[in-house]
Order: structure tokens, then C-alpha cells, then sequence
């Protein structure tokens, strides 16, 4: 066979290769414009090169709280707005929105709070008409109405309040510190229970005279079955003499399970 290195000599002197200048020799032939273009040359792989490592983090940074529903949610806890309630809902799933519910519901803070509302009365609409076991289940718990042993309106009741007051079921004492009072007006044969509503409660017959309130009142009005499955209850929220609302909640029984399917605001003042 033939030397390898005699072929290779034989193809850079037919090509005319072997005649390349030198490094330095072209070194010593450049001259000013030759030096410019050099420079400029540089520079621009050197933006190149920095402007595309940027553009690429500028990227990725958003999606790495993402990366895990975990590390997600902790984001949406820092901000609630981080994301719109529908993708925070198909990100997080029903379950790990009930998370951010129960401790969106026990924040303080009056800035994350007026944040909060909106984005849980939306997550609460979007998983109330979803018809499927995993958000029924999940919003039946966050209601604290997923034990099918108890009457239905106890359970009923207990869901109006948490979806309408938190899980803390509260409302403030008013400027002079009188304590809130939650007044139900039942049928005779409704069984009483503990609905964990956070101050006085007193069940009452419609036309039963109510005791005086002088803090913030919750009135509730006998629960209203249009079907075994689709019920209605009335609630008045008064915060203060002058500031308050009524509201009208629609709730279906799904799996055995009842939630809040619609709402609607029949007076506010």
C-alpha cells in the first residue's frame, strides 16, 4: 500500500496547499482595515454569544417555579396572580388547589387577601362544574361535606359557609369589638349541628324572633330542595349596619357528595 504521507503531500501540492502563509506571516501583512475587521469581527461573537446565553435565561427563569406542581404551588403562595385560575387549576390539579385553598384561607395579610379573592371565587366556579370523582372529591373536602353519614343539611349549610367565609367561617368583630353571630332559620324537623362557624349560633324557626345583634350577622334561610340532588340556600352576610349582601347559593349532590355549582348576588349595600 502507499505511504499514507506521501499521498496527503501529493494532494496539498496538487491543490496548491502546501504554499499556505504562515500565522505570522499573515500577522505581519495585515494592515489598519485589515485590524478593524478583525476587531469588529470579535465583537460581534461576542454579543452573539452574550445576547443568546440572556435570551435563553430570560426563558427559562419563568418555568423553573413550574417544573414541579410542588414548587408551584409555593410561587402561588408567595403571589396568587401568578398564574390566571384556569391554569393554575389545570397546573396544580384539584387536589393540590384545595391546598392553596386551605392556606389562602388563613393568610393575614390584607395586600395577599384582596389578591386571593377573586382568584379563589374563580377556582371555586371552575372545579363546582367539573362532573368527575377527583375535583368533587376535592372540593366536597375543602367544603368539609365529605362524610355522607351526616344529614344533607348540615352539610349543605356547613358547605354555604365555607364557600362563602373560608374555612375560618368568621367574620370580624366590628370596631367596637362586638363578636359576630350566625342565625339559622330551619324547619322544625331539621337536625341541629355543628357547622364550625367561629362565634354565637342560634337556630331559629322562620317566624321565631331573633335575639339583638350588635357585631356582624349571618342569617341563613331554610334549605330549599328542588330535587334529592340540587338544592338552594339564601344567605345575608352584615358586616356593618350599612355594609352587606345577599346571596343565593346553588348546590348539586354529586357522588354523594354536595357542592356549589352557582351563585348569584341578590342585593348588596
Amino acid at each position: 500500500m502507499p505511504d499514507i504521507s506521501e499521498l496527503l503531500k501529493d494532494l496539498l501540492e496538487r491543490l496548491d496547499l502546501d504554499q499556505f502563509p504562515s500565522f505570522g506571516r499573515i500577522l505581519d501583512s495585515m494592515d489598519l482595515v485589515a485590524w478593524t475587521l478583525v476587531t469588529l469581527l470579535v465583537i460581534a461573537l461576542g454579543l452573539g454569544l452574550v445576547l443568546a446565553l440572556s435570551t435563553r435565561r430570560t426563558f427559562i427563569t419563568p418555568d423553573e417555579p413550574e417544573s414541579t406542581p410542588g414548587m408551584l404551588l409555593d410561587q402561588l403562595k408567595r403571589d396568587p396572580t401568578y398564574l390566571p385560575p384556569v391554569a393554575i387549576l389545570s397546573r396544580l390539579g384539584a387536589e393540590a388547589t384545595v391546598d392553596l385553598f386551605e392556606y389562602g384561607d388563613q393568610v393575614e395579610s390584607k395586600e395577599w387577601r384582596y389578591k386571593w379573592n377573586g382568584v379563589r371565587e374563580e377556582l371555586l366556579r371552575l372545579l363546582g362544574e367539573q362532573n368527575a370523582f377527583g375535583p368533587t372529591y376535592a372540593l366536597a373536602r375543602y367544603y368539609r361535606s365529605d362524610d355522607p353519614q351526616e344529614p344533607d343539611t348540615i352539610r349543605i349549610r356547613r358547605t354555604a359557609l365555607v364557600h362563602k367565609l373560608g374555612l375560618e367561617r368568621r367574620l370580624e368583630p366590628n370596631p367596637d369589638g362586638h363578636p359576630s353571630q350566625l342565625r339559622i332559620r330551619c324547619h322544625a324537623a331539621e337536625v341541629h349541628g355543628d357547622l364550625g362557624f367561629a362565634g354565637e349560633t342560634y337556630w331559629l324557626m322562620p317566624d321565631e324572633p331573633a335575639p339583638p345583634a350588635d357585631g356582624p350577622m349571618i342569617e341563613m334561610e331554610p334549605v330549599e330542595f328542588h330535587t334529592l340532588q340540587e338544592a338552594q340556600v339564601h344567605m345575608h352576610i352584615r358586616r356593618t349596619p350599612n355594609v352587606g349582601g345577599g346571596f343565593r347559593l346553588e348546590l348539586h349532590k354529586r357522588r354523594k357528595m354536595w357542592v356549589v355549582v352557582d351563585e348569584d348576588v341578590e342585593w348588596v349595600s
